[in-house]
């Protein structure tokens, strides 16, 4: 069996988040994963692999430099996974290494992103199983599993509306380096506290008591917390946000809300968008299952990049004008014989506007 290196973002041991990908690569795979840690681990780490050689190397949302990488270890084929919460800006120099990678996303927005910037992207929507229903919840109950410092009791109140809130299970688990805060006085004797749980189970025991759940973050990778709770037939009330917005139109199967602005928003049977919601998380996952084997297609295929970066490069710069003399500049220093072409296609394109 050929042999894969998974490295894989540490916290994940924890949520078990990535366990799906696992299952799909272990298929073809004998796998070794190496846990990194980039709140506290430096490239170094990876000398403790001995200079190990490998058929393929997965990067599963960890973006280490290639070029270092490369010092430690050896392969024929390397696949990235990004998520769009930590890795939507491509203006990071990092990612002109990563064209040597195929990537692969669960987010549409960073897919495009990255076709755009000359990148081997391919895309899949990825749809957790749906779970056995024992209720629809109470409707004015809310689940909140609490990871970053603003989505919080205070905002649930603003978005949701005091008098609409019988009860707020309030998952105080935040991401690391993650402080919160206390909740507003008025909400106190609404709230019931929970931390980590020994198993899901236990947490979709609380979570199936209340009839909404309030998405824990402002973006995301592909969102298992808030698809998981779709996937047991809960009203998901997200920031209007990759991924959210991907898999939620707002008022059919979920709802989305202003981030920048928060206000409180209207909400109208409830009963309909979950059965909804249940519907839609059925049919998709169908369709994962189908397609999900392509992905280790997608590892192992020569990567499809654009070879005409600067072209590339001069698209993106164009949405903010300022940063037009930077790329001309840019490729003035690295590839004079393209300027030409460069000054004509931005010429077309400010006649346009």
């Amino acid at each position: 069996m050929k042999k894969m290196l998974y490295i894989g973002h540490a916290f994940h041991n924890k949520t078990k988040s990535s366990q799906f990908i696992k299952e799909i690569l272990e298929k073809e795979y004998e796998l070794e994963v190496f846990n990194f840690d980039p709140y506290t681990d430096s490239s170094s780490i990876f000398k403790e692999l001995g200079g190990k050689k490998y058929d393929t190397v997965i990067l599963w949302q960890i973006m280490p430099s290639i070029n270092k990488l490369k010092k430690y270890i050896e392969w024929k084929h390397i696949a990235f996974f990004p998520m769009y919460d930590a890795m939507h800006d491509l203006k990071m120099p990092i990612w002109d290494e990563y064209r040597e990678c195929n990537i692969i996303n669960f987010s549409k927005t960073l897919h495009d992103k990255c076709k755009e910037y000359g990148l081997s992207s391919y895309y899949i929507k990825f749809f957790p199983k749906p779970l056995e229903i024992s209720n629809y919840g109470d409707i004015s109950k809310i689940f909140l599993w609490q990871r970053e410092v603003h989505i919080s009791p205070k905002l649930v109140k603003k978005v949701i509306g005091l008098e609409n809130i019988k009860q707020l299970y309030w998952h105080k688990v935040p991401d690391p380096l993650v402080t919160v805060e206390e909740p507003p006085i008025d909400l106190i004797d609404k709230i019931k506290i929970t931390e980590w749980f020994d198993t899901k189970e236990e947490m979709n025991d609380y979570m199936q008591e209340c009839a909404i759940y309030f998405a824990p973050r402002k973006l995301e990778g592909i969102g298992m917390s808030f698809l998981e709770a779709m996937a047991s037939g809960r009203c998901v009330i997200a920031p209007n946000y990759p991924t959210m917005n991907e898999y939620i139109k707002n008022g059919e199967n979920g709802y989305l809300y202003n981030y920048k602005k928060p206000k409180k928003i209207k909400i109208n049977d409830i009963r309909k968008i979950q059965k909804n919601t249940y519907s839609f998380i059925e049919k998709g996952y169908q369709e994962f299952e189908k397609n999900k084997w392509q992905i280790l297609d997608w590892i192992e295929s020569s990567p499809q990049n654009n070879s005409n970066k600067d072209l590339m490069d001069s698209k993106i710069y164009l949405k903010n004008p300022r940063k037009i003399s930077i790329t001309i500049l840019k490729i003035i220093y690295t590839k004079k014989y393209k300027i030409f072409k460069l000054f004509n296609f931005l010429t077309i394109k400010m006649r346009r506007k």
